[in-house]
């Protein structure tokens, strides 16, 4: 499933493609995967707008569009892609396009897990993604170490509970635990502080945007 890297991989691409231009049209090819609107709903509300610089929070992309946010979750298998020339060479995996003057910007998933959903506003995005914890890239040491010191149970769930810390997933974490020598199901209560800063410098955070 894409992790922190991933998604910061799909923001930066978005704004180098899309970021000021003006959707002409959206071409919903499959409904399914716009999940808190109807397509029609859905191409009226963005039709005409231009995208912002789009942000990334944990394992969610926030594209804003004119007054409105389009909310990008990847699943397994989402990805991005950008083609010059609105074309007749869409993938069938190809689920929503955002069709601009001199170009397209793709939203393809395979597996159609994840999916696209509209926010107006901050309390439409919070029911989408949820509560979220801080991103895991930009949390610093004393907030990672209050953070942890709250929890209970093992190390590794903590890591990927993105209520607590957001953007971290099965890979992350075992790469940070690896990095950190401490074993996945040790319980948190049991770390010393040397191996939860240990942690702290194992992880993504303070990552450069």
């Amino acid at each position: 499933m894409p992790e922190l890297p991933d998604v910061e991989g799909f923001r930066r691409y978005l704004n180098a493609h899309a970021y000021a231009r003006t959707i002409a049209r959206v071409d919903v090819l499959d409904p399914v995967l716009v999940r808190n609107r109807g397509p029609r709903a859905f191409r009226h509300a963005l039709t005409g707008e231009r995208f912002g610089s789009a942000r990334r929070h944990g394992k969610w992309l926030i594209a804003p569009v004119g007054d409105a946010e389009v909310l990008m979750h990847f699943g397994m298998t989402g990805e991005l892609s950008w083609a010059d020339r609105p074309a007749t060479d869409r993938h069938p995996h190809d689920r929503l396009v955002f069709v601009c003057a001199d170009g397209e910007l793709r939203y393809n998933n395979m597996r159609r897990f994840g999916g696209v959903w509209l926010a107006r506003d901050a309390r439409e995005r919070a029911l989408v993604t949820g509560p979220l914890g801080p991103d895991a890239a930009a949390v610093s040491r004393d907030e990672f170490l209050t953070l942890i010191n709250r929890r209970r149970g093992g190390i590794k769930a903590a890591l990927m509970d993105q209520f607590l810390i957001a953007g971290l997933g099965n890979l992350m974490s075992d790469e940070i635990l690896w990095r950190a020598r401490v074993h996945p199901a040790t319980p948190v209560q049991k770390l010393s502080p040397q191996r939860r800063r240990r942690l702290y410098e194992a992880g993504p955070y303070q990552v450069t945007n």
